[in-house]
Protein backbone atom coordinates (compact mmCIF):
# COMPACT_ATOMS: atom_id res chain seq x y z
CA UNK A 1 0.00 0.00 0.00
CA UNK A 2 1.44 3.42 -1.08
CA UNK A 3 0.97 5.85 2.14
CA UNK A 4 1.20 9.52 0.51
CA UNK A 5 1.78 12.46 3.00
CA UNK A 6 1.95 15.94 2.76
CA UNK A 7 2.07 19.00 5.53
CA UNK A 8 0.79 22.36 5.64
CA UNK A 9 3.03 25.39 6.01
CA UNK A 10 1.82 27.51 8.89
CA UNK A 11 2.02 30.76 6.18
CA UNK A 12 -1.53 31.59 5.93
CA UNK A 13 -2.88 29.40 8.46
CA UNK A 14 -2.37 31.56 11.66
CA UNK A 15 -6.28 32.63 12.33
CA UNK A 16 -6.97 29.41 12.22
CA UNK A 17 -4.58 28.02 15.24
CA UNK A 18 -2.38 24.98 15.62
CA UNK A 19 -3.51 23.40 12.55
CA UNK A 20 -2.23 19.63 12.37
CA UNK A 21 -0.80 18.21 8.90
CA UNK A 22 -2.69 15.78 7.34
CA UNK A 23 -2.25 12.41 6.08
CA UNK A 24 -3.82 11.22 2.61
CA UNK A 25 -4.41 7.33 2.04
CA UNK A 26 -4.81 6.99 -2.14
CA UNK A 27 -8.08 4.80 -2.56
CA UNK A 28 -7.40 1.94 -4.92
CA UNK A 29 -10.07 0.14 -7.36
CA UNK A 30 -9.96 -3.22 -8.64
CA UNK A 31 -11.91 -4.94 -11.08
CA UNK A 32 -11.80 -8.33 -10.36
CA UNK A 33 -13.98 -10.35 -12.54
CA UNK A 34 -16.54 -11.79 -10.52
CA UNK A 35 -17.85 -15.52 -11.56
CA UNK A 36 -21.27 -16.45 -10.82
CA UNK A 37 -21.39 -19.29 -8.42
CA UNK A 38 -23.10 -22.10 -9.59
CA UNK A 39 -25.03 -24.64 -7.01
CA UNK A 40 -26.39 -27.89 -6.96
CA UNK A 41 -29.40 -29.43 -4.97
CA UNK A 42 -30.47 -32.52 -3.43
CA UNK A 43 -33.67 -33.22 -1.88
CA UNK A 44 -34.05 -36.62 0.54
CA UNK A 45 -37.37 -38.00 0.34
CA UNK A 46 -38.15 -40.22 2.99
CA UNK A 47 -41.54 -42.02 3.59
CA UNK A 48 -42.17 -42.86 7.20
CA UNK A 49 -44.02 -46.12 6.55
CA UNK A 50 -40.88 -47.59 5.26
CA UNK A 51 -38.17 -45.79 6.69
CA UNK A 52 -36.96 -44.27 9.82
CA UNK A 53 -36.01 -40.21 9.44
CA UNK A 54 -32.48 -39.41 8.94
CA UNK A 55 -30.20 -39.55 12.25
CA UNK A 56 -27.24 -37.44 13.10
CA UNK A 57 -24.84 -39.82 11.43
CA UNK A 58 -26.31 -40.24 7.91
CA UNK A 59 -26.55 -36.20 8.06
CA UNK A 60 -23.07 -35.86 9.13
CA UNK A 61 -22.34 -38.07 6.02
CA UNK A 62 -24.24 -35.61 3.79
CA UNK A 63 -22.39 -33.04 5.40
CA UNK A 64 -18.91 -34.43 5.08
CA UNK A 65 -19.51 -34.53 1.31
CA UNK A 66 -20.49 -30.93 1.85
CA UNK A 67 -24.48 -30.58 1.87
CA UNK A 68 -26.06 -28.17 3.84
CA UNK A 69 -28.86 -28.38 4.85
CA UNK A 70 -31.47 -26.08 4.23
CA UNK A 71 -34.72 -26.51 4.72
CA UNK A 72 -37.25 -29.71 5.91
CA UNK A 73 -40.83 -30.42 4.76
CA UNK A 74 -42.63 -32.11 6.67
CA UNK A 75 -45.78 -33.27 5.14
CA UNK A 76 -46.64 -35.73 7.83
CA UNK A 77 -48.05 -33.03 10.16
CA UNK A 78 -50.59 -31.75 8.16
CA UNK A 79 -52.01 -35.14 7.54
CA UNK A 80 -51.53 -35.14 4.10
CA UNK A 81 -48.97 -37.27 3.48
CA UNK A 82 -46.47 -39.45 5.22
CA UNK A 83 -43.19 -38.02 3.35
CA UNK A 84 -40.75 -35.51 4.88
CA UNK A 85 -38.47 -33.96 2.19
CA UNK A 86 -34.68 -33.11 3.28
CA UNK A 87 -33.67 -30.19 0.85
CA UNK A 88 -29.62 -29.91 0.66
CA UNK A 89 -27.55 -27.25 -1.21
CA UNK A 90 -23.83 -27.38 -1.89
CA UNK A 91 -21.05 -25.13 -3.92
CA UNK A 92 -21.02 -26.88 -7.46
CA UNK A 93 -17.23 -27.44 -8.23
CA UNK A 94 -16.66 -26.86 -12.34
Amino acid sequence: MAITMSFRKRNGLSEQGNVQGSLHVPIVYEQLPVEPVSWEYHVLNVDTREMDLPDTVQLNELGVKGWLLVGILDQETTGKSPFVQYYFVRQRNE
